[in-house]
């Protein structure tokens, strides 16, 4: 017969094994005893309401925080979407005013960057741009 079904018995001095029966049916089983408070129904709704504010928490921030975050971030998508739809609805007129606004700007940076040049590199700057202008009284050939 196999070992698993027998169980060990020390009787006087030796051990002997026997046949297992079904004793444990007719007995009654311990069990841990329900602690009153974890079973009420009051206790696992706080329970739960707790657990679901510690899940919402980002990263131990207040609700406070949380509000402003929330109220910053939507400004700066209603600004972006006001940009995009200002960017749309600019008439013909205006789009031709801001290139020659960019123009001009471009313009006075390279003034200003020549004039932070040394003083014979825009004298020589200038020799390149004058031309021989043939006299009034020379013949062309």
């Amino acid at each position: 017969e196999s070992i698993r079904n027998k169980r060990l018995l020390v009787s006087g001095g030796g051990l002997l094994l026997q046949p297992f029966e079904e004793e444990a049916s007719h007995l009654i089983r311990p069990h841990k005893p329900l602690n009153p408070l974890t079973a009420s129904k009051s206790h696992q709704e706080l329970h739960k309401e707790l657990q679901m504010t510690h899940k919402r928490l980002d990263g131990g921030k207040t609700e406070l925080q949380r509000a402003l975050e929330k109220r910053k971030w939507e400004q700066r998508m209603k600004a972006s979407r006001d940009q995009q739809e200002a960017k749309k609805n600019t008439s013909p007129l205006h789009q031709e005013l801001l290139r020659r606004h960019q123009r001009l700007e471009n313009l006075e940076r390279e003034e200003k960057s020549k004039q932070e040049e040394p003083e014979f590199l825009q004298v020589k700057e200038r020799l390149r741009r004058t031309t021989t202008v043939p006299d009034a009284g020379e013949k062309q050939v």
